[in-house]
């Protein structure tokens, strides 16, 4: 039985919400806001009524959440966020829901204090990699806080995906750990061990240190594949734990891509927002002409750094036009590495130089909103 306070305060957060909604926003953040300024409690004691499952990394965050709730949502209702909200007010907001089942997508910093509150019966780790360096900084500064709290969570089960290093460190004390492999893969951050700072060994995609962490011992092992196949195959893992029959998807449902027409051209817009992203899109079918769009606001990441983590080779024989706040960027990285590309200020421009009938977007987030959605 929910409180009078916290009735009281659902009843105001929502209301603000259609208000919102009128005016054209999307009243989703400002709901969850308003409750959490409310209620302060609010999503502990939303969360003891339901079976909470979290899912959290660096990327592939909300396409995996979207379809582990369409595999819960065999057993009932569930709460979850549709948008991709997802600090704390994305999670009281999908938490108002009377949905028996939550599934929520998490931010990395927020993921431990989620944790705390809504003491979830599963937690799905994907990945963790160099991305807004300006708010995460390096890695193993997150990777740091979840070990703290994987361990601290003892009624939890984590599915890990421990070819990365960083998540394996983190779940290396946790209570009830589901330890997947998919036959290793390069870490761009990997060179030392998150656990105890020595060099890793690393061979063939698989690592080793002398502390004991490893991806070699793992308790399901799968074929390697592209980062949507095995983000896949980890949902599923957590459907079973909670009961729920398995479910098939394809790689574009477990992608942020979009294909739509733009001035009479096909294209194939694909967010693309750190180098772990960046490097699965370049290793992907990718059309003659290619544009890239790069900002540097907030959700984005201000610092840009990361364009010297990547190689841009796979796009040498391509057509490259650059556009976007730091196009600049991204043409000279790419000019040091020997590939040349056209510059123009905006998407306008560029999709009017494209010849072709179909071509390939690669886009930061503010760009992947602005165009594709």
């Amino acid at each position: 039985m929910l409180s009078l306070r916290l009735r009281f305060s659902i009843a105001v957060a929502k209301a603000a919400s259609r208000a919102s909604r009128s005016i054209g926003n999307k009243g989703e953040t400002l709901s969850g806001r308003i409750l959490l300024a409310l209620e302060p409690e609010a999503i502990s004691l939303l969360a003891a009524n339901k079976e909470v499952i979290l899912v959290s990394g660096t990327n592939g965050k909300t396409s995996t959440t979207r379809a582990l709730a369409a595999i819960v949502s065999q057993l009932g209702p569930v709460a979850t966020s549709g948008s991709g909200s997802n600090l704390s007010w994305g999670t009281a907001n999908a938490l108002m829901s009377p949905a028996p089942y939550a599934v929520l997508e998490v931010d990395e910093l927020h993921l431990p204090a989620i944790i705390a509150q809504t003491d979830p019966r599963v937690v799905l780790l994907l990945n963790l990699t160099r991305d807004q360096l300006h708010r995460m900084h390096e890695v193993k500064r997150v990777a740091d806080r979840w070990h703290v709290e994987c361990t601290e969570a003892v009624n939890t089960t984590f599915v890990a995906d421990i070819d990365d290093p960083y998540i394996n460190y983190a779940i290396a004390n946790a209570s009830h750990v589901v330890r997947v492999s998919f036959g290793g893969r390069v870490h761009p951050d990997g060179a030392v061990c998150p656990r105890c700072g020595l060099y890793l060994t690393w061979l063939k995609g698989n690592y080793s240190c002398t502390c004991g962490l490893t991806n070699k011992i793992s308790d399901a092992k799968f074929k390697k594949g592209s980062a949507a196949y095995r983000n896949a195959v980890m949902a599923n893992l957590v459907g079973e734990i909670v009961r729920a029959d398995p479910m098939e998807f394809t790689e574009t449902e477990l992608e942020r891509s979009v294909t739509k027409e733009v001035q009479g051209k096909v294209a194939h817009f694909r967010l693309t927002k750190n180098p772990a992203s960046w490097t699965e899109a370049l290793r992907a079918d990718i059309w003659p002409d290619v544009i890239l769009v790069l900002n540097a606001r907030q959700v984005d990441g201000i610092d840009t750094s990361w364009l010297w983590d990547l190689s841009f080779a796979p796009l040498k024989g391509h057509r490259v036009i650059v556009c976007g706040e730091r196009s600049l960027d991204i043409a000279y990285r790419m000019h040091v590495e020997g590939i040349s590309s056209e510059v123009v200020e905006t998407f306008n421009e560029a999709i009017n130089l494209v010849q072709s009938l179909e071509v390939s977007v690669l886009t930061a987030y503010t760009a992947f909103f602005e165009l594709a959605m």
